[in-house]
């Protein structure tokens, strides 16, 4: 099954790419330009608001200039149909700039691993909403830590990276470190739809201790979770003694600020992210916010 589109906002043909439209493109291309489609290619797909959080100040700069990259061949980008009120545009990679982006890694475009049909499905297949929602988390860290007042810095690896390293043993919805100051917490992100079982999130955390005595590879699980009554019957599932640190929050709080609760907390403090790890606690971080990537 598929994401529904009306007639109207099914994808355009799009003229075949050409040197003339690659090298046109190139030349228009900011630092800020190839940096959004680097995220865009590592994330698959992101939103209209999400993107202008991640590269601007103003939402109708971002706007003017997202339709620009559109009309460039940059980004490619659908709407998909909902059945009460309007629904933003969903910026994939064009391949335009797929061509340009895997030029500067020296691949042609079959080693880059780029398909326009492949990129588009990220919009159109039913795990779209579970994406965005992902990819929400990462755009509220990420335009967070842009704010240099805030000294945060943010070490993100997707889910498709996740799976990569650690995908034998659990395949984590994100993973990374945050620091602020010189706080760190290295986590592992669990974005809940409310549909999986809660025995199911049970074994996760089993999986996330093997992970941990096996490869020494350590975090504080993050559920994020639609609904208060979700939260409520998740935490009474998994009990305050788990295996490994577990904090939740709900969809739609800030990640960074003060909304998450330890299970092992019986006082309920809020906590912000950064004050997740108890100070003195051992916990090597999974990535250093230093090293390369988003």
């Amino acid at each position: 099954m598929s994401v529904e589109f009306r007639p109207d906002h099914r994808a355009p043909i799009r003229p075949r790419s050409s040197p003339e439209t690659i090298k046109a493109l190139a030349r228009r291309l900011t630092d800020r330009d190839r940096r959004l489609m680097r995220l865009i290619w590592r994330h698959r797909v992101f939103t209209t608001d999400q993107l202008a959080a991640l590269g601007w100040n103003s939402y109708n700069t971002a706007k003017q200039r997202l339709a620009l990259l559109y009309q460039l061949r940059a980004l490619d980008r659908l709407r998909p149909w909902q059945p009460r009120g309007g629904s933003p545009w969903h910026y994939v990679l064009d391949q335009p700039g797929a061509e340009i982006l895997a030029a500067e890694q020296g691949q042609s475009l079959r080693e880059f691993g780029y398909r326009r049909e492949r990129a588009l499905a990220n919009v159109t297949n039913t795990r779209l909403t579970h994406t965005i929602g992902i990819n929400q988390v990462f755009t509220d860290l990420y335009a967070h830590a842009r704010e240099e007042s805030h000294d945060a810095h943010l070490r993100w690896w997707t889910e498709e990276e996740c799976a990569d390293l650690w995908g034998d043993i659990v395949r984590p919805d994100g993973a990374g470190t945050w620091t602020v100051g010189d706080a760190s917490v290295p986590f592992f992100l669990e974005y809940d739809n409310g549909t999986e079982r809660l025995r199911r999130l049970s074994a996760k955390l089993d999986a996330y201790h093997e992970l941990a005595t096996s490869a020494d590879v350590r975090g504080i699980v993050l559920f994020v979770l639609p609904t208060r009554r979700r939260e409520a019957h998740v935490r009474r599932a998994l009990g305050a003694s788990t295996p490994v640190p577990v904090a939740t929050a709900l969809r739609g709080e800030h990640p960074a600020q003060r909304v998450w609760t330890r299970l092992d907390d019986h006082q309920l403090r809020p906590r912000a992210l950064a004050g997740l790890v108890e100070e003195g606690a051992h916990q090597p971080p999974l990535f250093d916010w230093r090293q390369s990537g988003g």
